[in-house]
This record gives C-alpha cells, sequence and structure tokens, in this order.
C-alpha cells in the first residue's frame, strides 16, 4: 500500500525575468514501511520538494496524496488538520521550543491534537523511554546534547502515530556516532512501526537504511545519481563522503577538504593541524567556506 503518492509535482516561484522552476514534473510512490532518500546538491530542490510533500507549500501544478488524501485538493483550513495527524517533521535544527524540556516539547503535540493532558503525558513519556531519554525528560533543550535534542524532535514527530514521518537533512547537524544512531531510530520507525518514512539529506551514512534512493538535481528526480560519485575522507571521523553532494567544506592553502557534518568541520577548522600536520601557519589565514 502506498502511503505518499506524488504526481506530477511542478513548483515555479517568481515570473517573467525572474522566474525559477524549482521542481520540474516530479512523479514517485512510496510504500508503508519504506525508507526513502532523496540526495542532490545544495539547490537542487530537495527542501522544496519536502514542503511540498508536508503541506508547508503549494504546489504550481500537480497531486500530493497521503494516506488516500489529496493534500493538493484540501481546503486549505484542512490542511493544518492533516499534517498534524498524518505527518510527522523532522528538522535539521531540531526546531523544539527552548523554553519546554524534553518532555513539555513531546507531550503539547498530544494535546494540540485534543488528547487528555495525562494521556499526552504517557504517550510523551513512552516515546522518550523508547529512544532512551527517560533520564533527561525534564531538562531543557541547552541542558542536551545535538543527538539528544534529535531525539526529542523524532518523539515529538511520532507523537500523534502519523502514517509519515519526513526528515530534512537529519543528521546534518550531528557528530559521526549521534548520526548513525538517528539513522537506525528512522529505520526502527519504518521497520518496526510500520511507518512510511522520506528523507533529503547529502549524508552518505543514510544510504544504508535506506530501500530506495532517489536522485533530483534541477528540479527533476531519477533513481541514479546524474554523476560518478566522487567520494573523498573526512579527515575528523574518517567515514566516507560524496564531495558533489555534501555541502560542509572548507579551502586551506588552495586545497579542498570535505565532511560529513556541520560538526566534523568545525572541528577540522578549529585545529586544522591535528589532521594535516603538513599545513603552513599562513593556511590558517586563508581558511574558506
Amino acid at each position: 500500500m502506498n502511503i505518499l503518492t506524488v504526481i506530477n509535482l511542478k513548483k515555479v516561484f517568481g515570473k517573467g525575468d525572474t522566474k525559477v522552476t524549482a521542481i520540474n514534473d516530479v512523479s514517485f510512490s512510496v510504500g508503508q514501511g519504506e525508507i526513502v532518500l532523496i540526495m542532490g546538491p545544495s539547490g537542487s530542490g530537495k527542501t522544496t520538494l519536502l514542503s511540498m510533500m508536508g503541506g508547508l507549500l503549494t504546489p504550481t501544478a500537480g497531486d500530493i496524496t497521503i494516506n488516500e488524501v489529496n493534500i493538493t485538493q484540501a481546503k486549505r483550513r484542512a490542511v493544518p488538520r492533516i499534517r498534524l495527524y498524518e505527518i510527522g517533521f523532522v528538522f535539521q535544527s531540531f526546531n523544539i521550543l527552548q523554553n519546554l524540556t524534553a518532555l513539555e516539547n513531546v507531550q503539547i503535540v498530544g494535546e494540540l491534537a485534543g488528547m487528555p493532558s495525562y494521556q499526552a503525558k504517557e504517550r510523551a513519556m513512552e516515546l522518550l523511554t523508547k529512544l532512551h531519554m527517560e533520564p533527561r525528560w525534564h531538562y531543557l533543550p541547552v541542558k542536551l546534547s545535538g543527538g539528544q535534542q534529535q531525539r526529542v524532535a523524532i518523539a515529538r514527530a511520532i507523537m500523534n502515530n502519523p502514517k509519515l514521518v519526513l526528515a530534512d537533512e537529519p543528521t546534518g547537524n550531528l557528530d559521526s556516532k549521534s548520526g548513525h544512531e538517528v539513522m537506525m531510530l528512522f529505520h526502527n520507525i519504518a521497520k518496526a512501526d510500520h511507518k512510511t518514512v522520506v528523507i533529503v539529506s547529502h549524508d552518505e551514512r543514510i544510504k544504508d537504511i535506506a530501500d530506495r534512493v532517489l536522485w533530483i538535481e534541477d528540479g527533476k528526480v531519477s533513481t541514479a545519481p546524474p554523476e560518478p560519485e566522487v567520494t573523498v575522507k573526512d579527515l575528523v571521523c574518517g567515514m566516507k563522503v560524496d564531495a558533489k553532494y555534501s555541502p560542509f567544506s572548507t579551502t586551506i592553502e588552495g586545497k579542498n577538504y570535505t565532511f560529513c557534518s556541520e560538526d566534523c568541520k568545525i572541528k577540522f577548522v578549529e585545529h586544522p593541524y591535528q589532521y594535516v600536520p603538513t599545513l603552513h601557519s599562513s593556511g590558517l589565514d586563508k581558511i574558506t567556506g
């Protein structure tokens, strides 16, 4: 059974000389319990596509059906309700409320859906315990690591038991260990909880858990990468990275270094000699990106 179906989707921004076609005649479907990874370079249309699938952005043309409901034909006032019950969002920047505890951040989503407060609290506690966050129920986000904040965001996304979970660069701000843990959480959400998961990312690690990989470039989606991968080594964590698709890079002494995440890039920029002992001192003044 297909939970998500996209047909002839198109999104155009601007008019005349400023007209830009961000998404151009895209069609695909995703079944229940399936994990689909959508990859592409920066500016390729990944986030625009995800925003339309989540009802946050209105397509110029085409149809999106989620759990047999066509959200592009639904009345505008009905879309927020569809998002609340049928779609869970996980963002790169976590987007959790800073003045609420981990437990409150999850509980409030259930209450917004009409769940009694005590029931919402029980459900939030259950999810956070399942995600190994029980010791930090009452911590504010400022006291949580990036990986822990992302766990809270994932619990919030599945609080109302949606059929579809959408994730935008969910490991982009995480180190290698936290990124791997979050990947496995998505795997469990799809395979154990039978939810449909669509992830847009540059992260090569997610290929390991994805059932399918779609590639997007210039607003068009295909099942194969448009060009051969250019694999390089992240000097901080050691993992292999596709240099074409990773947005995390910096240049020292005319040489480009590519990383799997913002965390690895920052570590390298702060202490480049630790990873490349042959760098000259003058190179530190030439770090870009």
